[in-house]
């Protein structure tokens, strides 16, 4: 590898700006000081980028972009840094498709249809036709699982936006093909101009299937496995066709889904179930919930049935939102116990946190000090709970600045004397029941629930 100083040096000619050339400069001089005498591979690069401050490597674009710069000017290092991406970012993407195979639930065939979503259809039509598309959607992630996700047109680190890469890049394309486009029987006829300003949009992320070439090239393997394409690489044709032969009737299925509602939210495409357009007439709980917790394993579901059920009787409302990747249950400004997974705000339900089934989430920053008993058995049960990388301060640092200078600092562990603002979340993973039941009375006495 070539030295820093000369890195800086090409940077110079290239008449970069001096901020530019000391974030550089400064990244690749840290990377060598780690890597040292040892031979740059694959694996050591790897190891590096997931030791940055972020914690969760498929968000942190600075990185890539500042390894690309100096792989391309290095010229031998860039064939590591290529093979480094394309696997960890298919190593990503194949997490991806597991979740979603595992959590699909299919819809039961005795399922009642809300009759704003038939189209026309019996109800015994559309949930058969949903079945399909559930069954197709299942085809789709497996091949893409055991295959190529970047020949399915997954996207790497060039592509990231601030959802990372935990977006559903198939149901978001169907999505926008369905937004784009108008219902003729059972096809769908797409405007072309339409579709490709869709991904230009600066609307929520996780609605847009972007790039457009990517885009593309995951349209070609859908193509593949039964989605019938006419039109699209004709240049003079202002539209282009999308049905579905085998099954015509999962063509109207899909517009109605994504179309004949009026929540425009992100939240039936992060969530796809059929409980988004079953009658809520026969629905137990909220919506939401029930499709949050549907894929869950019945112990897991036990827990959140639970949480469900308390928080009603404390007189909060469910919401049919979610915060942290948790259910979210209000009470005037007060909320309930944060329970879901992920473990931190900004992941998703699996990827980087895909060891552990449910976590809880909340600060304890007054039962802290009147209730030490409780947060040292908090301590004893949770230990990594106190030591991970969240350690920063994020409830008050618009005001304090850094952990540094933060007025709620602690120390819980005298021996691995590391800060931790005592006013952020606190991830609780893979409770009991038991735990949960818990974990929820010291939440009640720190948040003054009766």
């Amino acid at each position: 590898m070539k030295s820093v100083q000369e890195f800086t040096q090409h940077l110079t000619t290239k008449r970069k700006g001096q901020k530019y050339i000391e974030e550089r400069a400064n990244f690749i001089q840290r990377f060598h000081n780690w890597l040292g005498c040892n031979p740059l591979t694959v694996s050591k690069m790897d190891t590096f980028v997931r030791q940055m401050w972020s914690g969760y490597v498929s968000r942190d674009k600075n990185t890539f972009q500042f390894m690309s710069d100096y792989a391309e000017f290095c010229g031998h290092t860039a064939d590591v840094f290529n093979e480094f991406v394309r696997g960890l970012f298919e190593s990503e993407a194949r997490k991806a498709m597991k979740v979603y195979k595992d959590f699909m639930v299919y819809i039961p065939p005795t399922t009642k249809i809300s009759p704003v979503y038939l189209n026309g259809l019996a109800n015994d039509e559309f949930v058969d036709a949903f079945l399909s598309l559930q069954r197709f959607l299942y085809t789709v992630y497996d091949a893409i699982e055991n295959g190529s996700p970047t020949e399915w047109g997954w996207n790497d680190w060039k592509d990231l936006t601030w959802y990372g890469i935990i977006h559903n890049r198939v149901i978001i394309l169907l999505n926008a093909l369905v937004e784009c486009g108008s219902l003729d029987k059972n096809t769908l006829l797409i405007d072309k101009y339409l579709f490709n300003e869709h991904a230009k949009k600066k609307i929520d992320e996780q609605l847009v299937c972007k790039p457009p070439q990517k885009t593309k090239i995951l349209l070609d393997g859908l193509s593949q496995k039964g989605l019938h394409i006419e039109g699209f690489d004709d240049e003079n044709m202002p539209f282009f066709t999308v049905s579905f032969p085998t099954h015509p009737k999962v063509i109207t299925v899909l517009w109605s889904y994504f179309n004949d509602r009026n929540d425009k939210t992100a939240i039936p495409i992060r969530y796809f179930s059929y409980r988004f357009v079953e009658d809520t007439a026969v629905q137990t709980h909220e919506t939401l919930f029930l499709a949050m917790t549907d894929g869950e394993p019945e112990h897991i579901r036990e827990i959140y049935y639970w949480s469900y059920d308390e928080a009603v009787k404390h007189g909060f409302v469910p919401t049919g939102t979610d915060k942290m990747y948790c259910y979210l249950y209000k009470k005037g400004t007060k909320e309930w116990l944060l329970l879901g997974k992920g473990s931190s705000y900004h992941e998703s339900e699996f990827l980087h946190s895909i060891n552990y089934s449910i976590a809880a989430k909340f600060g304890f920053p007054k039962t802290y000090y009147t209730h030490p008993d409780r947060i040292e058995w908090l301590k004893r049960r949770f230990p990594a709970s106190f030591n991970d990388h969240w350690g920063g301060c994020h409830k008050c640092k618009e005001k304090k600045g850094t952990l540094e200078e933060c007025g709620h600092r602690v120390i819980f562990d005298q021996n691995n004397p590391k800060y931790r603002c005592i006013k952020g979340y606190f991830y609780f993973k893979d409770p009991t029941f038991d735990d949960v039941k818990e974990i929820l009375e010291l939440y009640k006495i720190e948040n003054r629930i009766i």
